[in-house]
């Protein structure tokens, strides 16, 4: 399978999920019709209006059509799914930020990443955005350390 099918497929399938989660808030109940299921919507039409974006971009591209190596970078692949593990471990004791802290640049170096002013620069942003929206403007309690 080349890379340009298995691209354009993964888009239809996430823009047919991003329908199936829009049309999943007609069974939202009460209150949740005002709430909850705006902000799902929104989230559906986010997703949904980006896949497309993205398919037509991707039949739009006449790029050499390239063959799929799976095994080329099984290491990156497991170093990211290790990494993800770990995150997961240290979140609960941890809380949300500092185990990010961590994660966000040892990933992207893992993927090859190397000038670490970007890399800084990503994770600050990264984590002063989650604190200023989730924190501050939606008032979510994020996990902090258990010590």
């Amino acid at each position: 399978m080349s890379r340009n099918i298995l691209d354009r497929l993964l888009l239809a399938g996430f823009i047919g999920l991003a329908v199936l989660l829009y049309i999943s808030t007609a069974d939202y109940s009460g209150i949740a019709q005002k709430t909850s299921a705006k902000y799902v919507r929104f989230l559906a039409v986010s997703f949904g209006g980006l896949g497309a974006i993205q398919l037509l971009l991707s039949l739009r591209n006449r790029a050499a059509d390239e063959r799929l190596d799976l095994f080329g970078r099984a290491g990156r692949f497991f170093g990211l799914l290790a990494g993800l593990v770990a995150f997961a471990l240290a979140f609960e004791p941890l809380g949300f930020f500092i185990p990010a802290a961590v994660f966000i640049p040892v990933i992207a170096v893992l993927l090859g990443y190397r000038n670490p002013v970007v890399i800084g620069l990503s994770t600050a942003g990264v984590l002063a955005a989650v604190w200023l929206i989730f924190v501050q403007l939606l008032s979510v309690n994020l996990p902090g350390p258990s010590f």
